[in-house]
């Protein structure tokens, strides 16, 4: 396929995903600092907006990933950019007989491909999920594969089992430390053990880019990675062996994911009634978040805003002040791409989360074909959905809405 998309023009590869669909991607195209395959995990107007202009600079092959078809952030992005680009410049990967299986036959995709069905979307990095996006982008995933096949199964388990009998001791925090080369890795770790277990009141919180590392008696470490990037394919099956086994130890049910849909029904009430930027009852202040803090807690940053370098710079100073200001471990996702990783445990997980919940102006906003709602209103309904289901699981929230991400360091503790 790669070599019919080069000979068509078509130089650059865009992932149109969430999650599992995507993560997998983001890794490789890091690691293997392949520039020219981007995934777009996001509802930021300015964001999209941008990468339609690259589109319309340098065609583009856009790979629109959906397990199930029907993502609501993955189907806007498709009608967005299929206004704006020929059928034959969209491959589509989903289970067969999915809504976007049916769509892209019948619009005349490039290509259609069907994921296994026995597959969860966080497991299948291995896939045609992982794997076409790793292809177009000439990274040789045969060795990746090759190399997955000599993971020591039995290490794996060994692992899972050591991260389990932490969580049961109270180490419930898990710090993840790969080589700077692939760096990226933790965060598909991040939602692969997040959305695995964090059920029933059980989870293992896993934390990225800590940007106050101190020795903690609630955080198990692992830093134990290959630097190889190569090695990636082994270390995606080793961590999903592990998670595997941690979730049975722990004893829930590695596959699901019961507590996400709440949100995305709450998302989809607030659309259809038009949302807003008020708090909703029940919320706190920043000042008061940040009181309720109590030992072995995490503060969790939640930020609705254009994904940047500059944006996660300022985040990182925001964790740095309230870890300091409550004494407790931090972590930091980009909504919505968070509601499809660590999501689960924030509402099924233990209950030790103080979630900030930060919505920002756009500068500019995009309309969505066929669909009654904005990127805009899309994000912000996002935010505001969760927050409610955050809620009703009687979590810790405060949400706040700021005109310009300068306005971050207004919320320091």
């Amino acid at each position: 396929m790669r070599e019919g998309a080069v000979r068509d023009g078509l130089t650059r590869v865009v992932v149109c995903g969430m999650g599992g669909a995507s993560l997998a991607t983001r890794v490789l195209a890091d690691s293997f600092r392949a520039t020219g395959l981007t995934v777009l995990d996001t509802t930021a107007p300015e964001t999209i907006a941008a990468e339609a202009a690259r589109a319309a600079a340098t065609p583009t092959l856009f790979v629109i990933a959906s397990k199930t078809g029907t993502t609501v952030e993955t189907d806007a992005l498709y009608r967005f950019f299929a206004a704006r680009a020929k059928p034959e410049q969209f491959v589509a990967i989903t289970d067969a007989g999915s809504p976007l299986d049916e769509l892209a036959r019948a619009q005349g995709f490039r290509a259609v491909i069907n994921a296994p069905a026995d597959v969860g979307g966080r497991y299948s990095a291995l896939t045609a999920f992982g794997m076409l996006p790793a292809a177009l982008a000439g990274i040789d995933g045969a060795t990746l594969i090759e190399r997955a096949q000599t993971v020591d199964v039995d290490a794996a388990r060994h692992l899972g089992s050591r991260l389990a009998t932490a969580a049961r001791a109270g180490r419930d925090k898990l710090a993840l430390e790969p080589p700077p080369r692939v760096a990226t890795l933790a965060s598909w770790i991040e939602q692969l053990v997040g959305e695995s277990s964090g059920k029933s009141g059980r989870g293992v919180v896993p934390i990225v880019q800590d940007p106050v590392r101190t020795l903690r008696p609630e955080v198990e470490t692992v830093g134990e990675f290959s630097a190889d990037p190569l090695d990636l394919g082994k270390e995606f099956l080793r961590w999903e062996w592990a998670t595997w086994e941690m979730c049975t130890t722990l004893g829930v049910n590695p596959f699901d994911q019961p507590d996400v849909d709440e949100a995305k029904r709450l998302t989809r009430a607030l659309l259809d009634r038009g949302s807003s930027t008020a708090s909703p009852p029940g919320t706190l202040t920043p000042r008061a978040l940040a009181a309720a803090a109590r030992p072995r807690d995490y503060f969790a940053l939640l930020l609705y805003a254009t994904p940047s370098e500059r944006t996660s710079e300022a985040a990182q100073d925001l964790r740095t002040a309230w870890a300091k200001k409550t004494r407790v471990i931090s972590t930091m996702g980009y909504g919505p791409r968070y509601l499809h990783s660590t999501g689960q445990l924030h509402k099924g997980g233990p209950n030790t989360g103080l979630f900030l919940v930060v919505t920002v102006d756009n500068a500019a906003d995009l309309e969505i074909p066929g669909k009654s709602f904005t990127f805009g209103r899309l994000q912000r309904a996002q935010a505001l959905g969760d927050v409610a289901a955050l809620l009703r699981r009687g979590r810790r929230v405060s949400y706040m809405h700021l005109h310009n991400i300068h306005d971050l360091d207004r919320l320091k503790p």
